[in-house]
Order: C-alpha cells, then structure tokens, then sequence
C-alpha cells in the first residue's frame, strides 16, 4: 500500500509525539503529504446565550469570533512545534479545527482523502485522557482510513491505575 495522504493527530502528549515521529517516518517513507491537525474546544460548544448584554445573534457571532481567535493562536503554537521538525517531508500542512476531537478528525479525514490516520492513545492531561481514548476508539471505529494508535504503555501513569 501506497500512502498519499497522512493525518497525525496530535494534543501535544508524549502519545502524540510518539506518533508525530512515526507520522514524518510514514510520510518521508511514502512521499506522502502530512497533515498535522489539533481539535480544540470551542468556548460556546452549545450556541448558548453568553454575553447577556448582547442579544443572541451577537452572543453567537462573539463566541464565533473568540474561537477563531483561538484557532489562529493553536495555529501559531502548531506551526512553532512541528515546522522546522518536517522540512523533509515533500508537503505538509497544520490544521486547528474547533469542535469535538473525534467529529473533527473523521470529518477531515473524508474531506481531504486521508489514506492513514496516526494518533496518540492517551491525551496529556489526566482527566482528559479517558476523553482522548474514546477519541482514538471512535476514530478507529468510523473514519474510512487505515488507522495507527500509538500508546506508551511502559509509561509509569499508566502502570499506577
């Protein structure tokens, strides 16, 4: 098999860059352009009301405004992490998606032909990691790609539970 197209995933986990090595190793071996997408939270996930002294249009376009803001600072904190690490790969690029990991993550992967898709196991923070293991099942279970989860098993936090 032949990949043309390759997606890490990453939440900038020790997980994450573990795949981060294997996605340039993949992309390098294959020719194939990387993609490198972080999936942040949006500030109003719901479309609620949150700025009372606007009204619920302007509350909406706000929270719009704040995640865009949000998405070009990640953008940045991508671009700053991994740039100078993929000058070897033949085409790359870095993508910040607001919303849920794993909606974003299969969404992307159908809009652009992804072929492999590489993610850590677990995330970084403690209490996301359950989330971030249910991103990585979901993925695995509903995006139309061959899929690579990579985990630190030997890794003293996951010895402890």
């Amino acid at each position: 098999m032949k990949y043309r197209n390759i997606l890490l995933c990453t939440d900038y986990s020790k997980d994450a860059e573990s795949a981060f090595i294997h996605a340039l190793d993949q992309a390098v071996k294959y020719q194939a352009t990387l993609h490198i997408l972080n999936v942040i939270p949006s500030i109003n996930p719901c479309g609620h009301h949150l700025y009372e002294s606007l009204s619920k249009e302007e509350s909406k376009k706000e929270s719009d405004d704040q995640d865009e803001r949000h998405r070009l600072q990640e953008l940045g904190a991508l671009r700053k992490i991994y740039y100078d690490r993929c000058k070897n790969v033949v085409d790359h690029f870095f993508v910040v998606k607001v919303g849920s990991p794993d909606v974003e993550i299969i969404r992307y992967a159908h809009e652009t032909d992804i072929d492999l898709i590489i993610l850590g196991t677990a995330g970084r923070h403690e209490k996301k990691r359950l989330t971030y293991i249910k991103t990585a099942a979901n993925v695995s279970k509903f995006a139309n790609s061959q899929i690579i989860t990579i985990g630190s098993p030997n890794d003293s936090q996951y010895l402890e539970q």
